[in-house]
């Protein structure tokens, strides 16, 4: 259904238990023609050294699977600043961030709060790609005013397929964040989310939860390699 997952994190992240060769091997075996790398920021103890590596010399191209460089940063304050370690001369293809629990997030600020932050972080940054899990439930955010910012800078907003699997999304909210993107055209990326072999590539949930809205209806970034390139403004090699 989805040829892309944009959103994999491996032993790199303190979350993540698979190394990159493993991971390209897991997509393979599922028949994923891409995936994003998007590994935690330094706030969540990624050395910037895989990024400086990871963007230097990693190839694009692994044993035919296409492996977008990126990483999941944090969204640190309500400014919306990112803790994003810069490599001079070199630029992440899949930037995506979100809301975590940490510094000014450790406990909820409240909806207003959130809400401002990751809209401040979507026009702060141009080069963010994807806004992860906006429907956390101990993260909770105005759906229509962050429908409304994404569809102006053209972020998408991420259904967490592994998030649904664990029980983390308010249902109800995700039917108002389907029901806004439909109709103001925000774009919707799937991913997995994926911290285990069994986790990634898999969009089971999103896809069964999803149908019965019509899932041609709305605009899903990563259904196709060429697709998902598109949306990053990157080539498929």
């Amino acid at each position: 259904m989805f040829e892309c997952d944009l959103h994999v994190h491996s032993i790199r992240s303190t979350c993540g238990v698979h190394t990159l060769l493993e991971i390209v091997s897991i997509m393979h075996r599922k028949g994923i023609r891409g995936f994003a790398l998007t590994d935690h920021g330094p706030a969540l103890d990624t050395p910037k050294a895989h990024f400086s590596v990871l963007l230097r010399r990693v190839p694009h191209i692994i044993d035919g699977i296409r492996v977008f460089k990126g990483i999941e940063a944090s969204v640190m304050n309500i400014e919306g600043d990112l803790d994003l370690p810069e490599i001079p001369g070199y630029a992440y293809e899949a930037l995506l961030a979100g809301l975590h629990h940490h510094d000014a997030f450790t406990v909820s600020p409240g909806k207003e709060n959130n809400t401002r932050a990751l809209v401040n972080a979507m026009r702060k940054y141009p080069s963010l790609k994807v806004i992860t899990h906006p429907l956390y439930t101990t993260l909770p955010v105005d759906l229509d005013a962050l429908t409304d910012v994404a569809a102006e800078t053209g972020t998408a907003l991420e259904i967490n397929n592994s998030h649904m699997r664990m029980g983390k999304v308010n249902l109800a909210r995700l039917d108002e964040m389907l029901e806004y993107a439909r109709l103001k055209g925000t774009l919707l990326a799937v991913n997995s989310d994926g911290h285990v072999f069994t986790e990634m590539g898999e969009f089971d949930c999103a896809i069964t939860y999803m149908e019965p809205f019509g899932l041609e209806s709305f605009n899903i970034v990563n259904r196709t390699l060429e697709s998902s390139a598109a949306f990053l403004g990157v080539e498929t090699g």
